[in-house]
């Protein structure tokens, strides 16, 4: 805190998350006290492994189970990269494995739930709700079994790059939703953009104040994915995905016709990638100006 490390003991009032709660509104209200603006960025662990839920949401969701998605333990993965074409069929052991985790997560994000709730109120009750952005994302998504992968994040599938953003705010229409492509890119130049002050020329992203406010007239079509260096993809807004692996695999997903991800074109040889191939390329080396008009093209 501010260069000081501060420990907390193991009873109930020490649940780390409640504890995040606790700071945030008392920095809120801190700052609406010495009348500042405030940003205020929160990061609790939970859902993550080990995904110890609060001792007052223990065995709260006794039995829930993962998704099961289409491709949940998929029968034939032959079209699939070698990693995955490795895997065996889940046994019974491994996805009763799956829905243990599952549970733990959905009982320890009732914290968070309850931490949303609290700074919302907060907020409300300091007089500055109408005149402060809420954004709430995650930094990824998770696999429960899907084209056998019992978990994990680091894959091209959808269920490992969509990821909630919601946000509230001034001029923001309630109930609305929009399914325009976005990127953990985009926040610092909306951050800046919402404040007021100068966005930095060498952000990849943009701001997505247009389309908060519905005046986006055009808006990008593709994205770039990345694994470390080691898997590159597109994923554009018609719904559709080329992969590109470091071993010289290629994937090619039709999200319209086949959203979960269960037939890969170019192994089939029923498309050909060039087009969105050489797209990719162009995302790959992209920086600042250049990722948007990469993003832009045809």
């Amino acid at each position: 805190d501010n260069g000081t490390r501060k420990f907390f003991g193991k009873s109930d009032s020490d649940y780390a998350t409640d504890v995040l709660s606790r700071e945030t509104q008392s920095f809120i209200g801190a700052s609406v006290g010495a009348g500042k603006p405030f940003f205020a960025y929160v990061g609790p662990k939970a859902p993550h492994e080990p995904a110890t839920p609060a001792p007052r949401h223990r065995n709260a969701f006794d039995g829930a189970k993962a998704p099961r998605l289409p491709s949940f333990n998929e029968s034939d993965v032959s079209d699939k990269p070698p990693s995955i074409r490795a895997l065996s069929l889940l046994s019974s052991t491994q996805i009763a494995q799956i829905d243990t985790l599952h549970e733990k997560r959905v009982e320890s994000l009732q914290s968070v739930d309850e931490l949303v709730e609290a700074v919302v109120g907060k907020l409300q009750n300091e007089g500055v709700l109408d005149n402060t952005y809420v954004v709430f994302t995650s930094d990824n998504g998770f696999h429960h079994g899907e084209h056998r992968i019992k978990s994990g994040k680091e894959k091209p599938y959808e269920e490992s790059i969509r990821m909630p953003l919601l946000i509230r705010g001034p001029s923001v229409q309630a109930g609305t939703s929009t399914n325009r492509l976005t990127l953990n890119t985009d926040f610092l130049p909306t951050f800046t953009d919402l404040a007021g002050v100068t966005t930095p020329e060498y952000v990849d992203g943009r701001s997505l104040r247009p389309v908060l406010e519905g005046s986006a007239t055009t808006w990008r079509t593709a994205i770039v994915l990345e694994l470390r260096k080691t898997i590159y993809g597109i994923r554009t807004s018609d719904g559709r995905k080329y992969i590109e692996y470091g071993d010289g695999f290629k994937e090619y997903y039709d999200l319209k016709a086949d959203p979960n991800e269960l037939r890969n074109l170019v192994y089939y040889g029923e498309v050909s990638p060039a087009a969105l191939a050489s797209r990719l390329q162009a995302l790959k080396g992209c920086a600042g100006d250049t990722c948007r008009t990469a993003e832009d093209g045809p």
